[in-house]
This record gives C-alpha cells, structure tokens and sequence, in this order.
C-alpha cells in the first residue's frame, strides 16, 4: 500500500515515520524548495515525547533539548508565584516519559534525519493545486499530472490547501490577540537573570512566557498581547522593538531587561486567528491531520504535541483495518473528542490568562488545582495505545 503525506512539518514527518515503521510506503509533497522552520520553541509534554520515544529520536534530540526543572506562573508586577508545578524528574516519574522545550528548527531537522536514514522520499517545491477520490484511489494533483495512491494525508498546516478541496473553505476570526517571538542568546543576559524553568509573567490583557531551547543556549520568550488594528496571520512578518517595548511598559525589571537585550533582528509577530473544531476531516481515502485538521490557539502549548500524537495514532488505524476509508473514519472518531477539548481549552485560556482585578484574584486561587486537572488529562494521553482503548 503507498501513502502520500502532503506538507514536511511536524506532523507530517512524524507521520511519515509512525507509517514506515508499519511498513508501509510513504512518498512526501512539500511546496517549499527548501525545507526550513520558521517559528521559535516549542514544548513537547510527555504525551508527544512517548511517541519521539516510540521513533526512537530521543538520542538524537538530546544536544538540542533542555528539560526545564518547573512550569511556574508569576505575577506580572511582584513576581510573586501564583501557581507551580515541577516537572524534570518528577513529571517524568508520574507519566513515564520526559517534558522537554526545544526549538522548533532543531526538531523539524531531527525528524528529517530520521526521514533520510529511513529512506522516505521528499519532494519539494512541489504545489499540490487539487486532491480528490476515484474508485479505489485517492491522488493528488500537481501541475496537470495526477499521482495516485491508496491514502492520501494533508498535513499542510492552517493554510491547508487539502482542507480546503475537501471542504467548503471557511474564513478564520480574528481574536483580538498578537503573538510576539524573539530569541535571545542565554550568554547575553544578566548571571541568574532567568532560572531553568518555564516561567509566565501574567497581567492583564497580556502575557509573557520564556523557557530555554536549543540545548540551554537561547532563551525563547513568547509574548501575548490583546491588540487591535494588525491581523496579518503570517509568521514571517518582522515586529518592533520599540513597540513591543511599550506594550510591556511598567512590568517588572526581568522583563524590562529582557526587552532592553532583545535583538530586534530575532523578534516576529502575527495575529492570531480562531477556527472552531471541523465537523469532519475525511472523505473516502483523504484525511487530515495536525493544523490542517485542529488548527488552535497558542494558549496550551498543545499545537506540535496533538499533530505528533496525531501520526502515531493515523499509523496504527490504517495498520488495523483492512478497509482505508474505514480506517481513516475511525482516526477522526478517536482524535476528534481529544483535539477539540485542546482546541476550546485554549480557547478559554486566552481570556483566563488575561483577566485582571477581582477575577484574576480568583483565577490565581484556584489556578494551580484546575491547572493541574486539565495537564493530567493532556499529559496520561497515550497515543501508541489509543485505537485499542479508544482514549480521548
């Protein structure tokens, strides 16, 4: 059976791999010429590090990882810790398997190494224009050639070209919130300015997150702000310092320092845009997964974790039926419930991350209880074992 994966970012690669390790053959179709990653940290949570364990990638993500020792929210004025929870051993004992922070480049590259060494071909700078179903096929369709096979995969991220031949094209709304993100070099910045943790600074109508990446030698801060009048959606589009520096006015002094060292040449911006979780994702022999299927808002840290669990589980639907398209409905049936819970907890978390006066006062109360109820949920998920439990 031949499985073709449109788009090489995460999801994507991870799936292509999850699916030879089946022993299928997989052919890949990326539009880029050039495989990079835009984009900065990301947080991988034991439920996406069982599967990069599973891939057997966890030597080779080693130089580039760093394993914060707690996850902590902090008052935005007083620095005081509003909640904490201690991750390094401790998360590794309750789940079995490490919470790590890693620059999105490094893993992207990892999975591609892997991809190689596994023989998975990649063709790039490759447009797919058109997907479709015919009698016991599926194809995608580049220029005017048409390139068939038994299941097709759009893994193409938010802007999913697949989703939207698939389905009637629906637009995105604004949310009334800007992602700023920057990179720092940790040997730039004061000696005990930032502790190994993975640390939030709230306040109202905005937050602050840094935690480490490319092996502890830079800090990634993300910053999230409620801003009208800007809603371009791309990743590339460079932001402000100077802006940036006045939106965090009168905050504490790390943040202050932080901002002052910041090279403006690292710091991005984009507006963030929601869409509500997708009735379906699969039409005959044609599914999605990752972003192209759940896109969701920052306010997790969950979007890489979902696409990763995502291709352990696609792999081992198509490996127990014998039947495709019933193989790809019983995919959506056991990712739906779990991405759409994530998709509308982030959603919550956009507006619970910035209140302020009396309700923020009652949020910090009772942060670190709800906080923990909802990471339990999120970090026990076991993907390698989904189909059989049927777990959401």
């Amino acid at each position: 059976m031949k499985i073709l994966i449109v788009g090489a970012g995460i999801g994507g690669l991870v799936s292509a791999l999850c699916l030879n390790k089946k022993g299928y053959e997989v052919e890949m179709y990326e539009q880029s010429e050039v495989l990079s990653e835009l984009g900065a940290g990301v947080q991988l949570s034991p439920n996406a590090t069982r599967v990069l364990d599973y891939l057997e990638l966890t030597d080779d993500l080693k130089p580039h990882i760093f394993e914060p020792r707690s996850f902590q929210f902090l008052n935005y004025k007083t620095e005081k810790i509003i909640s904490k929870r201690e991750l390094g051993l401790k998360i590794q004992d309750d789940f079995g398997f490490p919470n790590f922070d890693v620059h999105r480049a490094d893993l992207q590259k990892v999975l591609l190494n892997k991809v190689e060494e596994e023989g998975i071909k990649i063709n790039t700078n490759m447009k797919v224009i058109d997907v479709g179903n015919e009698e016991n096929k599926a194809y995608i369709k580049i220029n005017e050639e048409k390139i068939k096979a038994d299941i097709v995969i759009g893994a193409d991220g938010i802007h999913s070209v697949v989703r939207e031949k698939l389905f009637e094209k629906k637009e995105s709304s604004f949310t009334g919130n800007v992602a700023w993100r920057m990179l720092i070099p940790v040997d730039s910045l004061p000696r005990d300015l930032i502790l190994p943790d993975t640390t939030v600074w709230l306040g109202p109508k905005k937050h602050f997150v840094s935690y480490h990446v490319s092996g502890g030698k830079n800090l990634n801060c993300v910053c999230l702000v409620e801003q009208d009048g800007w809603t371009n959606e791309s990743w590339s589009e460079r932001g402000n310092i100077e802006d940036l520096r006045e939106v965090y006015n009168g905050w504490n002094q790390t943040i202050e320092t932080l901002l002052k060292i910041a090279n403006p040449n690292t710091l991005y911006r984009w507006a963030l845009h929601d869409r509500p979780p997708m009735k379906q994702w699969s039409k005959g022999r044609i599914t999605l997964l990752g972003d192209a299927a759940h896109p969701m808002l920052p306010f997790l840290a969950q979007g890489a974790a979902m696409a990763i669990e995502d291709g352990a589980v696609l792999a081992d639907c198509i490996s127990s039926y014998k039947d495709n398209e019933k193989s790809l409905k019983n995919f959506e049936q056991i990712r739906k419930p779990r991405t759409s819970f994530v998709q509308l907890a982030a959603r919550r978390n956009a507006k619970i991350l910035h209140l302020s006066g009396l309700a923020a006062f009652f949020r910090n109360i009772v942060m670190g209880y709800a906080g923990n109820k909802i990471f339990n949920k999120l970090y026990s998920y076991d993907a390698l074992s989904a189909v059989n439990s049927k777990e959401i």
